[in-house]
């Protein structure tokens, strides 16, 4: 229903303009010159994994907290799959409320009158799939009662940010997949 999307936007939104580092450099002291300040803020991007300078992350957290439930009938999934056996067929008996409410969410976003909205959001093709790959991720991410998806969120992160797991390819893979995993987390919140 609304009031629990809008409750869950308001919550994603708070929790996004808390992500910085609480040891910070005395961001006052910084003031002093535009190189500290800008100083400051290439630490608090490279802190938060880029996920707070990236305006295209900020609104896909709040609009995969608005759609998450859209068209739920409040049942879980494995109750959902018994009723209707032709939508678990079509998303393959993994996720099927989360799959469905992203897939009717976007096709009314990329109806005609979204389409200025939509040059808005994303100004090219490739900004448009990333905010796709955003959406679905922490759509998806709302399922936790699936033990497999748990399973390989709780293998992200640990694949992210314990040293004892940690694959490490390069310096971005590194920063997208502890932003991808925190941003999971952020949306379950």
């Amino acid at each position: 229903n609304f009031e629990h999307a809008s409750h869950v936007a308001m919550s994603v939104t708070k929790l996004l303009s808390r992500i910085v580092n609480p040891r910070q450099h005395n961001i006052e002291a910084s003031k002093t010159s535009p190189s500290a300040v800008s100083d400051v803020a290439a630490s608090i991007h490279d802190h938060t994994f880029g996920i707070t300078s990236d305006p295209l992350t900020h609104f896909a957290a709040f609009f995969s907290a608005l759609i998450h439930d859209v068209d739920h009938p409040g049942v879980p999934n494995p109750v959902l799959m018994e009723e209707m056996p032709m939508m678990a067929e079509n998303y393959k008996h993994k996720s099927v409320a989360e799959q469905n409410s992203v897939d009717l969410a976007w096709l009314l976003l990329m109806g005609d009158e979204y389409k200025e909205m939509c040059e808005f959001i994303f100004e090219n093709v490739e900004e448009m799939k990333r905010f796709r790959q955003l959406v679905i991720n922490m759509v998806m991410a709302t399922d936790v009662m699936d033990k497999e998806l748990g399973a390989l969120r709780k293998d992200r992160w640990k694949k992210a940010f314990d040293e004892e797991y940690r694959e490490f390819k390069s310096e971005d893979e590194d920063k997208n997949r502890k932003a991808t995993i925190v941003i999971e987390h952020l949306i379950q919140a």
